[in-house]
């Protein structure tokens, strides 16, 4: 497994890869957007790279195609590519202002602190500890720049959002969590609007076309979601466009809600709920962690809009530190793992635990549901944001 990265060195809260741009928030709360075309262009003509940065940092879905696949059927070429791949592992390249300009402006919001980041249909959603906002964005435009000032969605303290299907769901801690129905009108009929769901909520997650909402770090509830086809009329508007092309809204989530603990109660691996540290899910699993460093994978199984059943446990090992958030990511042609842990920040893949960055860090972000970015970390420290881009040469 190749691990390579590319470092912006600055003050910065977060930041956010999509579109080509990486979109960061500096501590000055500024926006900074660098154009990843014309860094990649500049590497590969500088450094003698060959494409590497692209494949790596700009349409990792090349990787899999069938050019590529018989490219690397020639000896020479795979050879070369494997030491364009080496020399970018071993040299890590800062990009710096005198590298490239990023374009910059003011947020213009009223916040101390910034909690979250989102980017969703070409809208910035920003979490703060005075409430939520939105910012639209010419995403077409050379020069990006906002449409119109940022608009306050919340007044409640957001933590943290998670947008799919149409809708945006801001956590709110005590104050709940807040979910904006198709926020977009993506809908054949008027189907956006805002609910409240009072439950104290962490976070929430996406489980398939469902809400998973945590009240704790260990207490998932599942919120069954109510779905509509979108409009064709939006789909083919913004087929010109390199925007999230969803086929399905949801318009609304019931009411009953469904406890995951369930799932935990017979898994006969050694596992104890006394033990139980952290939980995660994906659409298809759940991911658990426990003090006594043992680290389980539930994979799942629904029929329609039933809740869902463990199909299949795995179990591993050897996981260090506490874990304290999950995401997910590609890594080569199979699903992986970000963990940050109270150690260090740890890929896994290929059921081992590789470990990529020792430090604190500010934000973590993946992008497993880009189409060209699904290979690339994005880690914000207290001096920098580190780009870091996962290769599998094995595969």
């Amino acid at each position: 497994m190749k691990v390579v990265s590319l470092t912006f060195p600055g003050r910065f809260e977060d930041a956010f890869l999509y579109m080509g741009r990486l979109f960061t928030i500096t501590e000055n709360h500024s926006v900074c957007v660098y154009d990843m075309k014309r860094i990649i262009s500049k590497l590969e003509e500088e450094k003698d790279l060959l494409d590497a940065p692209t494949l790596l940092f700009f349409r990792n879905d090349w990787i899999d195609s069938e050019q590529f696949r018989h490219r690397l059927g020639d000896e020479l070429k795979k050879k070369a590519f494997l030491r364009a791949i080496e020399k970018l592992e071993s040299e890590p390249i800062q990009i710096t202002t005198d590298f490239v300009q990023p374009i910059e402006w003011d947020l213009g919001i009223t916040a101390d602190i910034l909690l979250d980041l989102n980017i969703y249909n070409g809208r910035a959603y920003i979490g703060t500890n005075k409430g939520l906002y939105h910012l639209d964005l010419d995403w077409e435009a050379e020069s990006i720049t906002p449409i119109a000032k940022a608009q306050k969605r919340l007044d409640a303290k957001c933590v943290h959002t998670t947008a799919r299907y149409g809708t945006v769901n801001a956590s709110c801690g005590s104050e709940g969590w807040f979910s904006f129905l198709d926020d977009f009108d993506l809908g054949a009929s008027n189907t956006r609007r805002e609910k409240h769901i009072p439950e104290y909520s962490l976070k929430t997650n996406w489980l398939d076309f469902d809400v998973v909402n945590y009240p704790t770090s260990i207490s998932p509830t599942l919120f069954s979601s109510v779905r509509t086809a979108a409009s064709q009329a939006f789909s083919e508007s913004k087929q010109n466009f390199d925007l999230e092309q969803e086929r399905w809204i949801v318009t609304d989530l019931e009411d009953e809600e469904f406890s995951l603990d369930n799932l935990f109660d017979n898994l006969n691996h050694g596992f104890s709920f006394e033990n139980l540290q952290f939980v995660y899910n994906s659409s298809q699993a759940l991911f658990l962690s426990t003090y006594d460093e043992y680290f389980f994978a539930l994979h799942l199984e629904r029929r329609s809009s039933s809740a869902p059943t463990v199909s299949r446990v795995s179990d591993f090992k050897g996981l260090k530190g506490l874990v304290s958030s999950l995401h997910t990511i590609s890594a080569g042609r199979k699903p992986g793992l970000i963990l940050e842990t109270d150690e260090q920040i740890l890929l896994f893949a290929n059921c081992k635990f590789i470990p990529l960055f020792h430090d604190e860090v500010i934000s973590i972000r993946t992008f497993s549901r880009s189409r060209h970015y699904r290979n690339i970390v994005s880690i914000t420290t207290s001096d920098e944001i580190k780009l870091i881009a996962i290769f599998d040469d094995k595969a």
